[in-house]
């Protein structure tokens, strides 16, 4: 399946600059990342997407010298508020575009694209229910890749900072597994010679790196996980074992399903070991929140942020609830069926 973000890059990139023949714009579009801002706040305002208006910084990232050529009268002329024609023809031209645009918004040199939602959130509908591998992206045919077992470089088992490195290694299996990638277990059993391997090793910025786990550059990458730190320390490295943590969560979470949502403690196995899931639930929320490079503060007297483990767990538990619940009442002939994805209006899904 093609990236749709690269799709709508190249797009954009392809209306305003001319490539060489001979060069791989795949590259450049994901150079062009930097260029071209995805926003995902105050999208009444900033639009979707935008670009800036100065040809001279298209030429930064497209150079002539390298054979490409930027379109300046394009751009110049769609910064001219005089020309109405010119960004009626980029919208007319967008339409034909996977993500259509729905109008733009010139502003501060930049111009704000916004996109049609109903029509996307239909086709991408469409394709999930259409496309069991849906959102898997493969990678080159000859690229191998090698997940290095992960090591604990002088941190203990135990260790917060740690389990957050395994929690970041297990997570990195199911990824490059759903998306697709050559995984290889020993290089060994390469199918064929010339395929170069990515050797991925997972560490924590508390690991005591040593020589040994030095890798080549030129074939493999060190993804570091941030500290795991302790807001009664002010800040410092979290001594609190993973188990004990997770303790406190499972209380954490057996508080806010009696005072916030009324559930009904009992002191059965059962419910014990339900809270027990919640609390290990609840710790990779914790540590997983936040970008995997940055330090994370552990939660302490169940405070946190109102969007956290108890916010995201209950309300996946509630949707669930929602969806079996209405299956139920089709199959008892209470509710009609489903209606066919060309029978539903779209046009309502219009807010951010």
């Amino acid at each position: 399946m093609e990236n749709p973000y690269y799709t709508l890059l190249t797009n954009i990139t392809r209306h305003f600059v001319n490539f060489p023949e001979n060069n791989e714009a795949r590259e450049k579009c994901h150079c062009a990342s930097t260029l071209i801002r995805i926003h995902n706040e105050k999208l009444a305002v900033n639009g979707d997407i935008s670009f800036p208006l100065k040809p001279d910084i298209w030429k930064k990232y497209f150079q002539i010298t390298k054979g490409f050529k930027v379109k300046e009268e394009e751009i110049n002329a769609l910064n001219d508020p005089q020309q109405q024609d010119v960004r009626n023809e980029f919208i007319n031209k967008a339409q034909s575009w996977s993500f259509p645009i729905a109008k733009l918004d010139i502003g501060q040199e930049r111009c704000h694209l916004h996109l049609q939602r109903p029509a996307i959130i239909r086709l991408l509908i469409q394709k999930v229910l259409s496309d069991a591998c849906y959102g898997t992206l493969r990678k080159s045919d000859s690229r191998l890749v090698k997940l290095l077992p992960l090591q604990e470089y002088g941190l203990r088992r135990e260790d917060l900072s740690f389990y957050r490195a395994k929690l970041m290694y297990e997570t990195l299996q199911k990824l490059l597994s759903y998306s697709r990638w050559l995984i290889v277990d020993k290089e060994e059993t390469l199918p064929s010679e010339g395929n170069s391997v990515l050797k991925l090793n997972i560490l924590s910025v508390a690991s005591k790196v040593t020589a040994e786990c030095r890798l080549n550059a030129d074939s493999s990458v060190n993804i570091k996980c941030g500290l795991v730190t302790d807001p009664a320390t002010n800040g410092k490295i979290c001594q609190l074992p993973t188990q004990e943590y997770i303790g406190l969560r499972s209380n954490d979470m057996c508080l806010m399903a009696l005072h916030k949502y009324g559930v009904r403690v009992k002191q059965d196995a059962r419910f014990c070991a339900l809270m027990e899931r919640l609390g290990c639930a609840a710790v990779t929320v914790d540590l997983l929140e936040v970008k995997h490079t940055s330090p994370v503060q552990i939660i302490r007297n169940g405070q946190g942020s109102t969007k956290g483990a108890s916010f995201i767990l209950y309300n996946s538990a509630r949707l669930e609830t929602l969806l079996r619940t209405f299956e139920q009442r089709i199959e008892q002939g209470l509710y009609e069926p489903m209606p066919e994805i060309s029978d539903i209006d779209w046009n309502l899904l219009n807010e951010e």
